[in-house]
């Protein structure tokens, strides 16, 4: 266990190495902090927000928050007050309609006909693709996920675009690079290493032989799921994959099916591994405590993709790498550059997130699974029972 502990403190060396480059572009040689002031256009009106997220997804909805936030600190936007209680809604849409019908902002206008999900039945392509290209009242498009990334990136428009929460922005296609997107309008955040360091964390706390996985045999899954990281690791370890595959639901009426294939293919992988890597999908957190059921009857070991949500509701642990908070920070910062008048292309995409292990003790002691003594000094969050706190 004495690796777990080397590993961590390895990676959040690297993060602090790696984000220190932010802190030292906002210093003068005074050491104080310089920001550039927050201005209108160059017409004297607002800077106009639009939002196009790839379904609704909770780490979208605290991404945005975490956004608002930081522009909040950086003195974009003026005026949150009450936004806490809507964000705690989790409703992306709802929370884009509270911004859009309130004075928030002298600086910014988040457009309330401006918000868009491809999930939505109601959701034109050609229509957003057109007001982008022809229309151009969008100054900035926030865009969540790997799927509105893809489409929006490649399209042709010069509307500004910052894409978050994709799990991987090069592998997918929305950009050519952790250096370079390829595109003067376009940019994504980047942590290209963060599964790598999440899956190597879990191998170094269990060290199973035989892995289970549950995803949707499709090139946009397999990047999202972290596929080519667990083989890779699979490879230099010498661990077994047992995977299914199961299709996303893409409508509400889906789910049902989903579900069932779902339980079917952990139904299964109970009498097969020794361990579970819960990939992101669409599972409702709600829903885990009777899909673990057979992982909790046979004593294996839940690790979490995803984070935190799916350790309150099941999971016995995950190494968080999605730490919205601080990637919100970034990207404020990020978009403050571009409306000061930066080229998206020009600015940093890189912002690795500091890894932060949560654990759930009502699993830990259903599956009996023992506690280290090096494990629990480094647990930074600990779950005492399953299901809402």
């Amino acid at each position: 266990m004495k690796k777990v502990i080397a590993i961590l403190g390895i990676l959040l060396c690297c993060f602090v190495m790696t984000n220190l480059n932010l802190a030292a572009t906002q210093a003068d040689d005074t050491g104080h902090t310089s920001v550039n002031a927050p201005t209108t256009s160059p017409d004297g009106s607002k800077w106009r927000f639009g939002y196009c997220g790839s379904e609704s997804f909770i780490t979208y909805t605290t991404t945005l928050v975490a956004l608002v936030n930081a522009l909040e600190e950086i003195g974009w936007v003026d005026n949150l007050e009450g936004f806490d209680q809507v964000a705690k809604t989790e409703d992306s849409r709802t929370i884009w309609s509270w911004l859009a019908t309130r004075e928030v902002s002298p600086y910014i206008e988040f457009v309330d006909d401006a918000f868009y999900n491809l999930r939505d039945p109601d959701f034109d392509q050609e229509a957003i693709i057109e007001r982008l290209s022809n229309k151009k009242d969008i100054d900035i498009m926030l865009v969540m996920g790997a799927a509105a990334g893809i489409l929006l990136s490649n399209a042709e428009h010069d509307t500004n675009i910052f894409v978050f929460a994709a799990s991987n922005a090069v592998r997918s296609g929305i950009i050519d690079s952790v250096e370079d997107s390829g595109k003067d309008n376009v940019w994504a955040h980047m942590d290209e290493h963060r599964f790598v360091r999440q899956t190597r964390a879990f191998y170094d706390i269990v060290e199973f032989k035989k892995l289970g996985m549950v995803y949707e045999d499709s090139d946009n899954a397999r990047v999202y799921s972290a596929v080519n990281e667990i083989e890779s690791l699979a490879k230099e370890k010498g661990f077994e994959i047992i995977r299914y595959h199961v299709t996303e639901p893409r409508t509400p009426e889906e789910f049902p099916r989903y579900y069932q294939e779902v339980q079917a293919a952990y139904n299964k992988l109970a009498e097969q591994v020794d361990a579970v890597y819960v990939t992101i999908a669409s599972l409702e957190s709600e829903k885990l405590p009777e899909l673990f059921q057979p992982f909790y009857e046979h004593k294996i070991p839940v690790f979490s993709q995803l984070g935190n949500i799916e350790v309150q509701y099941g999971a016995l642990l995950t190494v968080s790498v999605m730490d919205e908070v601080n990637v919100g920070r970034f990207g404020a910062d990020t978009i403050s550059k571009c409306l000061l008048g930066a080229k998206p292309r020009d600015l940093e995409q890189s912002f690795q997130s500091a890894p932060m292990i949560t654990m759930n003790a009502e699993v830990a002691k259903k599956i009996g699974f023992k506690l280290p003594f090096d494990l629990v000094i480094v647990v930074d969050e600990a779950y005492q029972t399953i299901g809402p706190q």
